[in-house]
């Protein structure tokens, strides 16, 4: 067979092959550059009713290549620390527990790995610019954490800003990570969460990853979560501060298997169609088509899955492309791309008398786990926000819609939602709500804001696997 016949036999499999990822432009698997991030997708339903129900999930799987080479020379890392040192940080042994997690950090970084610190309360400042960490710096080190005092307010962005512009003009090929350690709220200088976020994202643009820890009760943790959003880290929630060393040393063992500093989802949607929500990533418009979905880093062997919701017109019988999507991301300063192939982004519009064979077309796996699992993650959000504000009423009514949206789509799909384990579920988030608006206020405040975090914080990881 001549390389033309070979050709044209691999085109052929690839277009009769469902769920593959198109990598730069070369569409099929067995061609992947095995340097490539694989995508797959699969519909929660390819056929839907007209005048019906027009949601459809988009069940996404990022899985960065598998290495199988002999494991190369550990990169170098440059770890930038973000420290709170407000007056709030001398409350509960937290300054104590921040520096010996510090110190544990130090204790693992190597001599070819530098390391900065940038402590921040009314003012920022560089207490150790980015110096590598050898026998002669060490001590130096270790003397410059010992030395941080709390006292003073909380701002938040000066400390980002400060820590930014030591890799403003470090252009080089080690890992970069910041990580942010914060226990308040940001009450000086830039306060506007979108602004803040704005900022953060610009760790990207130097190769740079951002991630945040919240300590604490005091601090807030939506924009502690945007924050790590918008820098392409995580987000870490801790009460219990004496897990914040092992919180510091997966951060850095992250570091050590970045294979992507930062990725994106670049869509453009079809006329009449909309983006509801992308795993609880943030999305960002350029018009009312065209967006993109800031996905983090990816770390070498780790897949990353979550689910996409799209509203799509009904109105018209007939087949649509609903979007055009492609997976861009950096990897050691270079620009790569894979495309989803387009075939697996199609919806059918049928005539209402064909309602069984819509329904026969639903994976019954992508449904249920949107519903029990995503929808259940966005769910969380909202209960989080109504905790938060301390508004009753608000917190119970989210948990029963949702238990009504359940029962709706179980019935409209024919599948079944509902278990013994969701509703346990419900009504355990339902005791929470009563129980954090019981006691005297004090007692309330302290319960809502603990249920408001942990609540946020288990909506990200329903959300994403």
């Amino acid at each position: 067979m001549n390389i033309l016949s070979k050709t044209s036999s691999l085109i052929v499999l690839m277009l009769i092959t469902s769920q593959i990822s198109w990598a730069r432009s070369i569409p099929a698997p067995l061609w992947q550059d095995s340097n490539q991030i694989h995508i797959q997708t699969k519909l929660s339903q390819t056929k839907l009713v007209q005048h019906g129900s027009n949601t459809v999930f988009l069940d996404i799987t990022l899985t960065p290549p598998q290495i199988n080479k002999p494991v190369r020379q550990q990169r170098a890392t440059d770890m930038i620390i973000i420290l709170d040192r407000s007056g709030s940080m001398s409350e509960a042994k937290k300054m104590p527990y921040a520096k010996a997690a510090i110190w544990d950090v130090l204790g693992r970084l190597n001599a070819n790995d530098r390391f900065a610190l940038v402590s921040f309360a009314d003012n920022a400042i560089v207490q150790s610019p980015l110096v590598k960490v050898s026998s002669a710096t060490r001590n130096y080190l270790n003397n410059v954490v010992s030395s941080i005092n709390a006292s003073g307010g909380t701002n938040m962005g000066a400390g980002l800003n400060t820590a930014l512009n030591l890799l403003q003009n470090n252009h080089n090929e080690r890992a970069k990570k910041i990580l942010l350690l914060s226990d308040g709220q940001a009450n000086q200088g830039i306060t506007n969460p979108e602004q803040l976020a704005q900022m953060a994202s610009r760790a990207t643009k130097y190769g740079a990853v951002l991630s945040t820890i919240g300590i604490g009760l005091g601090f807030n943790e939506s924009l502690m979560a945007k924050l790590a959003d918008y820098g392409m880290g995580h987000y870490s929630y801790l009460e219990d501060l004496s897990g914040l060393g092992a919180i510091l040393a997966r951060d850095l063992n992250d570091t050590r298997n970045i294979y992507a500093s930062s990725s994106s989802l670049e869509i453009n949607l079809a006329d009449g169609v909309k983006l509801i929500d992308a795993g609880g990533y943030p999305i960002n418009h350029s018009n009312s088509s065209s967006l993109k979905i800031a996905t983090g880093q990816m770390l070498s062997n780790t897949a990353k899955h979550f689910v996409m919701t799209f509203n799509v017109p009904t109105a018209n019988i007939g087949t649509l492309s609903f979007a055009s999507m492609h997976l861009n991301y950096q990897v050691q300063g270079e620009h790569m791309q894979s495309q989803i192939n387009p075939s697996t982004l199609l919806v059918s519009v049928l005539a209402p008398e064909f309602r069984i064979q819509a329904q026969q077309s639903i994976d019954k796996d992508v449904y249920q786990s949107s519903w029990i699992d995503n929808n259940l993650g966005r769910m969380k959000k909202k209960l989080s926000r109504w905790m938060r504000e301390g508004k009753k009423d608000q917190a119970k009514q989210v948990i029963k819609q949702y238990r009504k949206e359940v029962e709706a789509a179980a019935v409209a799909g024919n599948v079944p939602l509902a278990s013994s384990e969701m509703e346990g579920k419900l009504e355990a988030m339902e005791s929470q709500v009563d129980d954090a608006f019981a006691g005297s206020m004090m007692e309330q405040q302290i319960k809502r804001n603990r249920a408001a975090k942990s609540i946020q914080y288990d909506s990200i990881k329903t959300q994403r696997k």
